[in-house]
């Protein structure tokens, strides 16, 4: 992601809103939710933006996915009490002016807002991007804590000769890896053109599975070790390493996490041909099953009556140091995001209680773990990396979990 401007940075901090996205949203759901589908051939191809699919792909990942792994509702589902309150004029405004599909807002187990946009329901499934990362963390926290502190061959000699031989867990976790990525999508050889034969968005090498792909990556010249720099891929190296110590199938690891989380909706994930997952953002919820992971977060880990997640991984979310708080500050998003503190096994750490996850256009999930807030919030801007909106919608998520 780039630098936002100072300007974004002041809207931001103050949490001003949105009055107006600058494509209509209504002319969004005209262009693209009508009875023909766009005409791509991948979700590379199918997400650039808004305009040219988004609105379309993002509710119908596995239409465009190479393979879409399915998963059942859990045996035990989670259904939240219902104390829904209406939207006042600032939510829609705010709702409205950042192109949201769907917001939800639970305290205490039961939901209090509920917000979905044109042709969105309770049921329908919508791509999570990088939020997914949040979840990936959670779903191998118990295979990935004890081994914080070793490197990364050790748990995957495949991997030996690779950029991330000697760096350790923890720092793939924390986004503290030197390795090169760049997002540029015009170019054939960056490497997130090349991730997505590897992740399964594309079919463009059917021999190119994720060890593969992890081994072809090589040191960015201008960071040194221990340098924050968001890397994607560091994802799939966790999702695969959680795979490796567990002794399960990435598929069976996510059910697993899912049926403990209570979803009570389908959900499905992009997959390879190879059995490998797009854990750094492939995921497909419903807002009622998105909202649970932050939920969880803010119950002390507790889901109907059960651990779904250890108070060790919360706390571990929350604890930094000054080298690591420094890491991410003197990063690119450190200065652009200044209402955000550190970076911690692929969470944002807003303060000793509040912690979100966020993703391309506009996906978010935050909780408050002293009020037992969670928030979940479906968009599509216009762009994937919209930083303008982005930083409006992420002090007001702030400002909202705050406030209840």
């Amino acid at each position: 992601m780039k630098k936002l401007p100072t300007t974004l940075i002041l809207m931001s901090t103050l949490g001003l809103s949105v009055q107006a996205a600058e494509l209509p949203y209504q002319q969004q759901y005209a262009d693209q939710m009508g009875a023909e589908a766009p005409h791509k051939t991948d979700l590379t191809d199918a997400t650039p933006n808004a305009e040219g699919g988004a609105v379309y792909a993002n509710r119908n990942f596995s239409e465009f996915s190479v393979v879409s792994w399915n998963f059942a509702p859990s045996p035990t589902p989670l259904i939240f009490n219902e104390s829904i309150t209406p939207l006042n004029n600032d939510e829609v405004l705010h709702l409205e002016g950042t192109n949201t599909d769907g917001y939800i807002v639970v305290k205490d187990g039961t939901i209090v807002k509920e917000y979905y946009a044109q042709g969105m329901y309770k049921t329908t499934k919508h791509a999570v991007y990088s939020v997914g990362k949040s979840y990936t963390s959670a779903t191998w926290h118990n295979q990935l804590l004890p081994v914080m502190d070793k490197t990364v061959s050790q748990i995957i000699p495949e991997l030996a000769d690779s950029i991330y031989k000697d760096i350790t867990v923890r720092d793939v976790s924390d986004m503290r890896t030197p390795t090169y990525w760049a997002e540029d999508f015009g170019d054939p050889n960056s490497p997130v053109v090349l991730s997505g034969s590897a992740t399964g968005w594309d079919f463009k090498d059917a021999q190119y599975e994720q060890i593969s792909f992890l081994n072809s990556l090589t040191r960015n010249p201008e960071l040194a070790d221990g340098d924050w720099y968001y890397v994607s891929p560091n994802t799939l190296l966790l999702d695969n390493m959680g795979s490796e110590l567990s002794g399960k199938h990435a598929y069976e690891g996510m059910k697993a996490f899912y049926d403990k989380l209570g979803f009570e909706y389908i959900s499905n994930t992009v997959a390879n041909l190879h059995g490998q997952v797009s854990a750094d953002g492939g995921q497909s919820y419903t807002l009622r099953d998105f909202v649970k992971l932050p939920h969880a977060m803010a119950a002390d880990g507790i889901v109907n009556g059960k651990e779904a997640i250890s108070q060790t991984y919360i706390d571990d979310v929350f604890t930094s140091n000054p080298e690591k708080t420094a890491a991410f500050k003197n990063s690119a998003y450190g200065a652009a995001l200044p209402m955000l503190k550190f970076y911690s096994n692929q969470w944002y750490v807003v303060d000793e209680d509040i912690a979100i996850g966020m993703g391309s256009f506009g996906q978010f999930i935050a909780f408050n773990k002293s009020t037992n807030v969670a928030i979940a919030k479906f968009s599509t801007y216009k762009i994937g990396q919209d930083f303008e909106i982005a930083a409006n919608d992420i002090a007001w998520l702030i400002e909202q979990v705050k406030s209840y």
